[in-house]
């Protein structure tokens, strides 16, 4: 057990790190932006101005490689490879600049510093220092240029490229272990919600059972009396036939009753058949409980795992409650798709929508449920033009028994 929690420690450091290093990516690309706008402003109104048209394709070339890399970003192409080679042409992009618009002298030279920071935030601190030897070279260069390499002035550049990196460094890392120690709660009140639903779910297959067994049990041996009883009644008797008559029925009733709880508790197709058949089941009983036409749509090769298919059928059921009960819609339409390492269903209608409230019992259930299984979880919905409930988890292995919430006819 002590294993298995440092591996979880582990994981969840490793990907705090990853999450910190992306936010910290994205903040960088802002900042390229900021500074392709601010760097030719100070270079054309500085003492001595830029007149270069090597400069200004520098510029065009910068804002070409900040939209591409803001594009790979947007697609979660991140990692330490892409940092350590965003912060390599960073500085390559700054001391050309530098270089065309004054030297060690320009007034662009103050963008290392904030390059640092970017950089501090970016990577650990080793190769931090290591992107801040890469700095010191650059400036050294730029300063044998003018005859100004062994000046003080040039020491205090360098200086200041690694107290950037010795001041940034501690608080990103204290920034990153807070930020692990929160995703870390995060990670385990997901671990205990799910197996609080996974109990739950656990208990709604006990009872359906002991329903099964036991009520629908002796409703089917009452059921199987009253019938053979219709037999015995004799013709001249109407009362007697009446009452019976009204028994049966009743009885039938009530049989068709705890079928629905039972598949309200626990879907027999869900179980034998799987996501796709149970979801066409669900939706067979919603138009003849509401006379809402839905269409549906199945665009997978397979089909989800029982857990994530449960979750799924969970917020398919809960939808269609709140699209009867409140939506007053005139139709409505399910998809249930293979998407990014997992599934996706999306369930929208053309109701009066919520009002702005987002935050009901059911809702707020939907969402748990999903989450608890790393998934993602989204409410869409415009006043007097309808409601999108979209839910995707990711693939799971999770083999689970097989149920049984069959009542007799």
């Amino acid at each position: 057990m002590a294993r298995s929690e440092r591996n979880g420690a582990d994981r969840t450091s490793t990907e705090a790190r990853a999450r910190f290093r992306e936010t910290a990516e994205h903040l960088a690309v802002r900042l390229r932006w900021l500074s392709i706008v601010a760097i030719p402003a100070l270079a054309y109104l500085s003492t001595a101005p830029v007149h270069s048209p090597w400069f200004e394709m520098l510029v065009v070339g910068a804002g070409i490689y900040n939209f591409a890399l803001s594009h790979a970003l947007a697609r979660g192409r991140s990692g330490p490879a892409l940092s350590l080679g965003t912060a390599v042409l960073d500085s390559v992009f700054l001391f050309l600049m530098c270089w065309l618009s004054g030297g060690i002298h320009s007034a662009i030279i103050t963008y290392n510093y904030l390059a640092m920071v970017s950089v501090s935030m970016r990577l650990p601190i080793s190769p931090s220092l290591g992107i801040g030897v890469l700095y010191a070279g650059e400036l050294a260069v730029l300063a044998s240029m003018d005859g100004s390499l062994l000046t003080s002035e040039l020491a205090v550049k360098i200086a200041y490229v690694f107290l950037t990196v010795a001041f940034v460094s501690p608080l990103v890392l204290d920034a990153r272990n807070r930020f692990a120690e929160v995703l870390a709660g995060h990670e385990a009140q997901r671990l205990l919600l799910h197996r609080l639903l996974r109990t739950g779910e656990a208990e709604r297959r006990r009872i359906a059972s002991e329903l099964h067994d036991r009520g629908g049990g002796a409703l089917f041996s009452l059921l199987h009396g009253l019938r053979r009883l219709r037999e015995f009644v004799q013709p001249r008797d109407a009362a007697a036939e009446a009452e019976v008559d009204r028994l049966i029925r009743v009885t039938e009733e009530t049989v068709h009753d705890l079928r629905t709880v039972l598949a309200d508790l626990r879907p027999r197709l869900l179980d034998d058949l799987g996501l796709a058949e149970a979801l066409r089941e669900l939706l067979s009983r919603e138009r003849a409980l509401s006379g809402i036409p839905v269409s549906f749509e199945v665009q997978a090769d397979a089909l989800p795992d029982s857990e994530c298919s449960l979750a799924l059928y969970r917020v398919a059921q809960e939808a269609f409650t709140n699209i009867r009960r409140h939506s007053q819609a005139g139709s409505a339409q399910v998809r249930l798709l293979r998407d990014d390492g997992g599934w996706s269903l999306a369930i929208d209608d053309d109701g009066r929508g919520l009002d702005g409230n987002h935050t009901g019992l059911g809702l707020t259930t939907m969402r748990e449920r999903v989450e608890a299984l790393g998934g993602r979880f989204e409410i869409r919905s415009v006043d007097g033009a309808g409601t999108r409930v979209a839910a995707w988890v990711p693939e799971h292995n999770s083999g689970e028994g097989h149920g049984d919430s069959s009542l007799p006819r």
